[in-house]
């Protein structure tokens, strides 16, 4: 029984690393992703290919039947306090209609397994204080509650 109640079949996904070629269903992810939290997002299919060729950036997608349904992504960054670097996960999103099946897991544990290949210090990951299907998830797979992070936004929402 997945969070929302719902009892869906788990499913088997293609995971791989992402392409300029998936912008678009990237890019619609992170609509879903902005919606999720009533938000607005400002991504553009430019800015998805721009990421995509940053070496510090990594981006996996999940794919079934040939359709990509969700998307994972990671920035390295660099910090002084463990004397190198650290990922920090910044987007997971499943589309709506395949939730609750295994796929966010998925990706999470291959982005996992490539970022600790990295030989990071520590590796991050947020969320809403109203996201509990993401907690449960992220606690599950080892990430523990330690700091709190705030933001400030500075773009405009024109």
């Amino acid at each position: 029984m997945g969070p929302d109640g719902d009892d869906m079949a788990p499913v088997a996904p293609v995971v791989r690393a992402a392409t300029a070629a998936d912008k678009a269903a990237i890019a619609a992810l992170i609509v879903f992703l902005a919606e999720d939290f009533d938000g607005h997002t400002t991504v553009s299919q430019d800015w998805i290919v721009e990421c995509l060729g940053d070496d510090d950036f990594s981006a996996l997608v999940a794919e079934l039947d040939g359709e990509v349904v969700g998307v994972v992504t990671w920035t390295l960054v660099r910090g002084l306090f463990h004397g190198k670097k650290s990922a920090v996960v910044q987007e997971a999103s499943v589309a709506p209609a395949f939730r609750d099946r295994g796929i966010g897991r998925a990706l999470l544990t291959e982005a996992l397994t490539r970022i600790e290949a990295q030989d990071v210090a520590e590796i991050s990951i947020s969320t809403g204080f109203e996201n509990e299907r993401a907690m449960h998830l992220y606690r599950s797979l080892g990430f523990v509650d330690e700091t709190l992070l705030l933001e400030q936004h500075l773009e405009s929402d024109a």
